[in-house]
């Protein structure tokens, strides 16, 4: 499984040919744009806030959720959430785990 970096950007781009495996840190309010090159499987995202934290992520239409509300990112400073996905080759069904902590 390759594994990416993803670039932060005011709409953050995943192409996930490039890995099912993708962290970005966020520097402000963001959006996750609908991922690219998407097959059958599963796909992981650790989301994580800079040094200020409070960070927002909005989820593109692609991304379902339970009851379909995205859950809320964890706020704190350096703070991680991991988010996993199963996708059809359409839509990323996902879940998160918050406030992963080492």
């Amino acid at each position: 499984t390759l594994s990416q970096t993803l670039t932060d950007a005011a709409t953050i781009a995943w192409d996930a040919s490039l890995g099912r495996v993708a962290t970005v840190t966020l520097n402000g309010t963001r959006t996750l744009a609908n991922a690219t090159n998407i097959c059958v499987g599963t796909y992981i995202l650790r989301v994580q806030q800079n040094t200020s934290g409070n960070s927002t992520l909005t989820f593109q239409r692609q991304y379902k959720f339970t009851a379909n509300v995205a859950p809320a990112l964890t706020s704190t400073a350096n703070s991680v959430d991991i988010f996993s996905f199963v996708s059809d080759g359409i839509n990323m069904y996902g879940a998160m785990i918050p406030d992963v902590r080492s």
